[in-house]
C-alpha cells in the first residue's frame, strides 16, 4: 500500500490517469459495447422450461393464463351471455392457441350428434334451462373442481398462448365484456405471474436505488456535517457505483434480477464503509497536526490494507455464487465480485486524490471528538467485561453458535411460486383462491407412450391404473384423462368403451389423447404448496408408476410438471451454494491467517463470523422452516461483508500490540478507535439493505431481511466475542508479530 500511495497519491497526475484508464471499460458498457450476451432471468434455465413446454403442447391442455370469475349466481341469462361473448372475443386473438371453459363441454350421442350443456343464450333461453345446465356442470367429471367450483361460485377460463404481452389485453377484454354484470374477474397463471414479477421489478429498480442513495447522503451529512468531508467520503463510492453499472452492461448482466436491484445498493454501501474508514482516519490525523499530504498518505497506508483485505473477502463471498449452475445466480456472483473490486480502487484512488487537492486543504477540521466516538466511548465497560470474563464469554459465544447451527441443519430447501410475486396483487390472490376452491392452477401430467401395433384394449387399463395411483395421493387433485372425456357421451360405463373416443370432438380428444403420436396424458392439478411438501408425494407416485411399465413391456411413463423441474433445480442450486459458501469460508479464513501471519487468527475469526450466519439461519428456521434461493444467496454475501468488521478490528488490534500494549489495553484502544466506524458501517449497510426490504418482490425482501439480521449480529460478535478470544490467546495470536518492527504512525489522541 505504501508503494501505491507513493506512486499515485503523492503524485496526483498518475493517479488521475489511472482513474481515467479504469473508466474506459465502464464507458464502453454505457456506449453499448458487450463482451457477453445478456442472459435470461430466472432460477431455471430457459431451455429446460422450453423443452417441458414443447412436450406439454403436444396436447391442448396447457393453461399459462387463467381467468378466474366469481359470482353468487353465474347461471343468469345476462351473466352467461357476457361470459360467452368474452370467450368469443378471446378466441379472436390469433395468439391465443386454445381456450377451455364450461361452455365448451358437450353432450354427445353414441352416433356422434352433439349439443352443449350450456346453451347459447338468446331471447328464447329460459331460466330453467340455465338451472339445469348448472346442475349438470357442477357435477360433470370434466368440469367439477376443474372448470367450476363445487358451489358454482367460481368459474375458470383456461387459455394457452406463448405471448407474454397478452396478459393485460386478456384482462381488459374480459373486464369490458363483463362490465355490465356483477361478475368479478381476475387473471392468474404462470404467464400472468411472470408479467406481474416483471412489472414489480421495473417499479422497484429506480425507487430502491433512489432511496438508498438518499439514505447514504443523509448519513454522510449526519456523520461529517461539512460539505468537503462529505464530498471526499462520497466521491469514491459514487465512482464505484458508476463503474459497476458500466461493467454490468459490458458483461451482459444489466437485466439480471438480483444484480439490477440489489447490487447497486450493496456496492454503494460497501464503498461508503471504506470511504468512512478513510475519511474518519484522515480527520483524526489532521486533528493530531499532520498536514494535508501526510494525513492523506498515512490515512491510506493505515486503512488501505484492511480495506483491501475486506474487499478480497467480500469479493470471495460474492464470487462463490459464480459456481452456481443457474445463469442468473452465477452472473450475479461474478458481476458482484467485479463491482467490489472496482469500487475498492475507486475509493482508494478518488477519495485520497481529492483529499490532497485544493478541496482537501479547505476541509474543516473539528478538534472536538466525533459524536459517534463519544457514544462508543461510553461502552468501554463492554470491553472490560469481555476481558474480565473472557472464558465465560467465549463459551457462551461458542454455545450460541453451535445451538444455532443445529437449528440451521434442520432447514429444508423449498420454493413456491407465491413466494416470488407481491402478496397483495390480484394474480397472487386469484391463485390462492383457486387453491382453495378448484384444487389449484399448477398442473401435473403423467404421459403414457406405447409402441406400435398396441391396441386400445391394452392402453385403457394402463390409463385407468394411472388415474388410480394419482387418486391415492391426498395432495393431488382429481385425475382427468381421455376416460374422463368419454363421460360426455350419453350412456352407462362410457369411460371404458375406448371405441367411443372416435365420437369425441377433436378439440376435446386432443386435450388428452393423441393416437397419431402414440401418446396420452393423465392430468391433475396441485395447490402451490412448495416442492418440499410435494416432493415425497411425487417420488412415491413416480415409484408406483414403474409398475405400469413392468406390466406393459414397451410402454413408457413420465411425470411432467414445472413443479418437478423447478424443485429439483432449486434443491440443486441451494446445495451448490451451501458448498460454495463453505469453500468461500475456508478461503477467507485462510486468507486472514496468511495476511496476519498467524493460523490462530484464522481460527479465532471463525466464531465471530460464523455466529451471525448461524443466528440468521436459526431465525429463518423458527419463522419459516425452509430456505429459498434468495435467502441462501444472502449467506454467501453476508459472510464476505461481516468479516470486514473482523478485519478492521484485528488490523488495529495488531497495531496496538506492536506498540507494546497488553491485550486488554489493545482491546480497549481498538474498541474506541474502530468501534465507532464499525457501528457506523453496520448502521449504513443495514439501513441500505432496509431499502431493499421495501421491494414488492418477496425474494428481495427475504434476501435483505436475512442480510440485515446477519450484519446486526456481526457487530456484537466482533465487539464482544472477538475481544474475549483475543484476551484468552494474546501470546499465540501476536507471537508472529512480536519481532516485526513497528511501523511509523501518528499517535491518535484518545478520548
Amino acid at each position: 500500500m505504501k508503494f501505491f500511495t507513493d506512486t499515485f497519491i503523492n503524485r496526483p497526475l498518475p493517479g488521475w490517469l489511472l482513474v481515467i484508464v479504469l473508466s474506459i471499460a465502464p464507458l464502453l458498457g454505457f456506449a453499448g459495447f458487450r463482451i457477453a450476451e445478456s442472459q435470461s432471468a430466472g432460477w431455471v434455465p430457459k431451455e429446460v422450461i422450453d423443452e417441458l413446454r414443447a412436450t406439454e403442447r403436444q396436447f391442448k391442455s396447457n393453461a399459462p393464463i387463467v381467468l378466474v370469475f366469481q359470482s353468487e349466481d353465474f347461471f343468469q341469462p345476462a351473466h352467461i351471455a357476457a361470459l360467452q361473448h368474452t370467450a368469443v372475443a378471446l378466441r379472436e386473438i390469433k395468439e391465443v392457441l386454445n381456450l377451455t371453459w364450461v361452455g365448451d363441454i358437450p353432450e354427445v350421442s353414441p352416433r356422434g350428434r352433439q349439443r352443449l350443456w350450456l346453451p347459447i343464450v338468446t331471447n328464447a333461453t329460459s331460466a330453467q334451462e340455465l338451472v339445469d345446465a348448472k346442475q349438470a356442470l357442477v357435477n360433470h367429471p370434466l368440469a367439477a373442481n376443474n372448470l367450476i367450483s363445487s358451489d358454482g361460485r367460481t368459474l375458470l377460463m383456461l387459455l394457452d398462448t406463448n405471448d407474454k404481452s397478452l396478459v393485460s389485453t386478456i384482462r381488459s377484454i374480459a373486464m369490458r365484456n363483463l362490465a355490465a354484470t356483477d361478475i368479478r374477474v381476475r387473471v392468474t397463471g404462470t404467464l400472468a405471474l411472470y408479467d406481474l414479477h416483471n412489472r414489480a421489478l421495473a417499479g422497484d429498480h429506480v425507487r430502491i436505488q433512489i432511496w438508498a442513495y438518499l439514505l447514504v447522503g443523509g448519513l454522510q451529512i449526519l456523520v461529517f456535517r461539512r460539505p468537503i468531508a462529505i464530498i471526499i467520503a462520497c466521491s469514491g463510492p459514487v465512482v464505484g457505483v458508476i463503474w459497476t453499472l458500466g461493467w454490468l452492461k459490458l458483461i451482459g448482466q444489466s437485466e439480471n434480477e438480483l444484480a439490477k436491484i440489489i447490487l447497486p445498493v450493496m456496492i454503494v454501501m460497501i464503498g461508503f464503509t471504506d470511504g468512512v474508514h478513510f475519511t474518519l482516519r484522515l480527520k483524526q490525523l489532521r486533528v493530531s497536526g499532520s498536514n494535508v499530504i501526510d494525513a492523506a498518505r498515512n490515512a491510506l497506508v493505515q486503512t488501505g490494507p484492511a480495506c483491501l483485505l475486506t474487499s478480497l473477502t467480500t469479493a470471495i463471498g460474492f464470487g462463490s455464487l459464480a459456481l452456481s449452475q443457474s445463469e442468473m445466480i452465477a452472473g450475479f456472483g461474478y458481476a458482484s465480485a467485479i463491482g467490489v473490486i472496482v469500487t475498492f480502487f475507486a475509493v482508494v484512488l478518488v477519495s485520497p486524490l481529492l483529499a490532497v487537492s485544493w478541496l482537501g486543504r479547505r476541509m474543516h477540521v473539528n478538534h472536538q471528538q466525533e459524536p459517534l466516538a463519544r457514544f462508543i466511548s461510553r461502552f468501554k465497560g463492554v470491553i472490560r467485561f469481555s476481558a474480565s470474563h473472557a472464558r465465560m464469554v467465549t463459551i457462551i459465544g461458542a454455545a450460541i453458535t453451535v445451538g444455532c447451527l443445529v437449528l440451521c441443519s434442520r432447514l429444508i430447501a423449498d420454493e413456491r411460486v407465491s413466494d416470488r410475486v407481491p402478496n397483495q396483487s390480484e394474480e397472487w390472490q386469484a391463485m390462492h383462491h383457486c387453491d382453495r376452491h378448484v384444487g389449484g392452477i399448477r398442473s401435473l401430467r403423467v404421459m403414457l407412450r406405447w409402441p406400435e401395433n398396441t391396441s386400445r384394449k391394452q392402453i385403457w387399463p394402463a390409463i385407468r391404473e394411472c388415474e388410480s395411483l394419482i387418486a391415492q395421493q391426498p395432495l393431488l387433485g382429481r385425475p382427468l384423462s381421455i376416460r374422463t372425456a368419454l363421460t360426455v357421451v350419453r350412456g352407462s360405463n362410457r369411460q371404458d368403451q375406448s371405441i367411443l373416443a372416435n365420437q369425441l370432438p377433436e378439440s376435446l380428444k386432443h386435450q388428452f389423447y393423441r393416437p397419431d403420436i402414440r401418446s396420452t396424458i393423465v392430468v391433475t392439478r396441485m395447490q402451490d404448496l412448495g416442492f418440499a411438501a410435494l416432493e415425497p408425494v411425487l417420488n412415491e407416485l413416480k415409484s408406483k408408476l414403474v409398475s405400469i411399465e413392468t406390466a406393459n413391456p414397451g410402454f413408457e411413463v413420465e411425470l411432467l410438471s414445472d413443479v418437478i423441474v423447478e424443485g429439483k433445480i432449486v434443491s440443486q442450486l441451494i446445495r451448490e451454494m451451501m458448498q460454495s459458501l463453505m469453500m468461500a469460508a475456508a478461503i477467507i479464513f485462510m486468507l486472514l491467517a496468511i495476511s496476519f501471519h498467524s493460523w490462530q487468527i484464522g481460527l479465532i475469526s471463525i466464531i465471530p463470523n460464523v455466529m451471525p450466519l448461524a443466528v440468521s439461519g436459526a431465525l429463518q428456521y423458527c419463522m419459516v422452516g425452509s430456505l429459498g434461493i434468495a435467502a441462501t444467496c444472502s449467506f454467501a454475501i453476508c459472510l464476505g461483508i461481516a468479516v470486514d468488521d473482523t478485519i478492521h478490528y484485528l488490523h488495529h488490534f495488531r497495531s496496538e500490540r506492536r506498540k507494546g500494549s497488553s491485550s486488554v489495553v489493545a482491546n480497549q484502544r481498538t474498541f474506541v478507535a474502530v468501534g465507532s466506524a464499525l457501528m457506523l458501517t453496520t448502521i449504513v449497510i443495514t439501513a441500505g439493505l432496509g431499502t431493499v426490504m421495501t421491494s414488492q418482490l418477496p425474494p428481495h425482501v427475504s434476501f435483505a431481511s436475512m442480510a440485515c439480521v446477519t450484519l446486526i449480529v456481526a457487530l456484537p460478535a466482533d465487539l464482544l466475542f472477538l475481544p474475549a478470544l483475543l484476551t484468552l490467546l494474546p501470546g499465540r495470536v501476536t507471537e508472529a508479530d512480536s519481532v516485526t518492527k513497528a511501523p511509523s504512525a501518528v499517535k491518535l489522541t484518545q478520548p
